[in-house]
């Protein structure tokens, strides 16, 4: 029976409190939830992609009460456990059925090596362990002794198989635990490799005679430990797993849901990758070999893929031509964000999709003297003052403006914190009320994707922006424009097909013009602005400050614009004021 937790200071010490879990309240923990009665459940969505195989087909999250409110006792912290260590064998489960059915569908068989049918011969027998250790413990002695027989009248059978080679008796025995073992490896056997599903078999069998002595010495009381699962080949299906098969296939796995931009922006890395230990195994990468890309990084030229002489040769070659040469090399934020980032989350996927047992890259990256604020500031107070009584800002916009994203983009930017390619995508089906609530719907669409999954989220409109006539500008469209129109046509994307980026030019230079100057002051400073008012009110880092700039709620993998009502999350937007800009002027008379 599980504890009862306590809603007042930290759990007391009891017997097998987990470490660390004392005190802990139960929604900081990753994909637990408080729900209204203060009740904590465990929930974590499933991948869209795994959800048809899954053993419920469609199943969207996995969900598991922990029998405690708000803060964690010892009990709850097992079901936690529990529930992350079902949630990962789903999820296993239902990769390799898929991997089965994309095989079936390619016409493609696995042949299977020596390494992969001894791996599966191990976790055959730890299987056998595991169900023998469990049901002593559960079942007790009566249960040990019948087992005891079973495996008296067996042990003999499986010895005479093994000595004259009967395959057949061996099929009938072992058949479905093949299958089984294979299945969840995600292997299809070719039909015709009859040679490789003996050899298996063999193995299995002989792997149940290498129990038994485990098995009679559990079922006499003696202790016998469960064997670590074992280590998978390096090499399991057989095939090439080296670092440029593996960067193909995380390139054919994430190439649709990159914008152009992140397109752009990982053909570089992939390039330095395959130039330096593309021909090595995935999973033979160690620390030391990190360590050297690493260094190899920080060597690069700047503008590698630009410059004419350089652009075409292998990596290392075009380090050591830069260096020759005395040509400038990168700084430690791009060492850090665009290219040891990006090698992480190629390694990161790799220990995903098992190319490779952990991750050599983690953790590796320069100190940057330049902090992050200094690389761009926001808008003074003055400079705001200074940019919103100038021309296009001396007087309301006219609903017939020719270009009204010179005119909306920066004001909505400053009251929702959003990018400007989100802003410039925006679809007239895109501003519609939820609960009453006029809200931006910023979702990806041909014409615009969105940098990560955290961008896709509602956005209820701040009452500055209703008040200034923004909706009414809206409305004015409808007559005459399709619902999948933009809203703003002046804001086309570039031949990058980066969404508003002309839009963003011209705003740069509409703000020399001015007058108004500072560290690369652009659009994107008002993303600044709206995360300095965010402090102000005391919402940055709180999960209603998260979901309203489209960031990443810690512990959370829910919808993140849309974890929270919408008028919830306008109360949290209305504290964001800009003290001393007075716009007026602009509202319609």
């Amino acid at each position: 029976m599980a504890s009862k937790s306590r809603k007042v200071g930290p759990l007391a010490p009891e017997s097998g409190t987990q470490p660390g879990t004392q005190g802990i309240m139960g929604k900081t923990l990753d994909w637990v939830r408080e729900e209204p009665n203060g009740r904590l459940i465990f929930r974590r969505r499933f991948p869209e992609s795994l959800r048809p195989f899954l053993a419920k087909p469609g199943q969207l999250e996995l969900k598991v009460p922990l029998g405690s409110k708000t803060y964690v006792t010892p009990e709850a912290f097992r079901l936690y456990e529990d529930a992350k260590r079902r949630f990962q064998r789903e999820v296993k489960a239902a990769k390799a059925a898929k991997d089965l059915r994309d095989k079936a569908s390619a016409g493609e068989a696995d042949r299977l090596t020596p390494e992969q049918i001894s791996y599966l011969a191990e976790l055959f027998k730890r299987d056998w362990h595991e169900y023998d250790d469990t049901s002593l413990r559960t079942k007790g002695e009566d249960w040990a002794e019948e087992a005891k027989r079973g495996w008296d009248e067996l042990l003999s059978e499986f010895q005479d198989w093994q000595a004259t080679g009967n395959v057949e008796a061996m099929e009938s025995r072992w058949g479905k635990s093949a299958d089984a073992l294979l299945a969840g490896e995600g292997l299809l056997l070719d039909p015709n490799d009859q040679d490789g599903r003996s050899r298996l078999l063999w193995a299995l069998n002989a792997a149940a005679l290498e129990y038994s002595s485990d098995a009679e010495a559990r079922l006499a009381g003696m202790p016998v430990r469960v064997p670590a699962r074992p280590e998978r080949p390096a090499n399991p299906r057989g095939k090439s797993r080296t670092v440029s098969a593996l960067l193909d296939a995380y390139r054919a796995a994430k190439w649709d849901g990159w914008s152009a931009s992140s397109r752009k922006a990982i053909a570089p890395v992939l390039r330095l990758l395959k130039d330096t230990i593309g021909d090595e195994s995935a999973a033979s990468v160690d620390r030391r070999t990190a360590r050297e890309v690493f260094e190899l990084v920080k060597r690069l030229p700047v503008n590698l893929g630009k410059l004419k002489d350089l652009k075409d040769l292998p990596v290392p070659a075009a380090v050591e031509e830069g260096e020759r040469r005395g040509l400038p090399t990168i700084g430690a934020n791009t060492v850090n964000k665009a290219y040891m980032v990006q090698i992480a989350a190629v390694f990161n996927w790799a220990v995903e999709e098992e190319w490779a047992p952990k991750n050599p890259f983690s953790g590796l990256s320069v100190a940057d003297p330049v902090d992050d604020r200094d690389r761009r500031e926001p808008f003074t107070s003055e400079q705001l003052i200074k940019l919103f009584t100038a021309t296009p800002w001396d007087k309301p916009s006219p609903h017939r403006d020719a270009r009204p994203g010179r005119y909306w983009a920066p004001l909505i930017a400053l009251y929702s914190g959003m990018r400007l390619g989100e802003i410039a995508g925006l679809r007239l089906m895109d501003i519609e009320p939820i609960d009453g609530v006029p809200a931006f719907h910023v979702r990806p669409h041909k014409g615009r994707g969105l940098k990560n999954k955290e961008s896709r989220r509602d956005l209820p409109i701040h009452s500055e922006l209703i008040g200034l006539g923004f909706l009414d500008f809206v409305e004015s469209k409808r007559g005459t424009a399709k619902p999948e129109d933009l809203i703003f046509p002046d804001a086309p994307a570039n031949i990058r097909g980066q969404a508003g980026a002309k839009l963003g030019e011209r705003f740069s230079k509409h703000l020399t013009v001015h007058g108004i100057v500072g560290i690369k002051l652009g659009m994107h400073s008002f993303r600044h602005n709206f995360e300095d008012r965010l402090k102000a009110a005391g919402l940055h880092g709180r999960p209603e400050g998260q979901a309203l700039g489209g960031r990443k709620i810690y512990g959370s993998e829910a919808n993140y614009g849309g974890a929270f009502a919408m008028a919830h999350l306008r109360e949290a937007l209305e504290k964001v004021v800009y003290p001393g800009l007075d716009l007026s002027h602009l509202k319609p008379r």
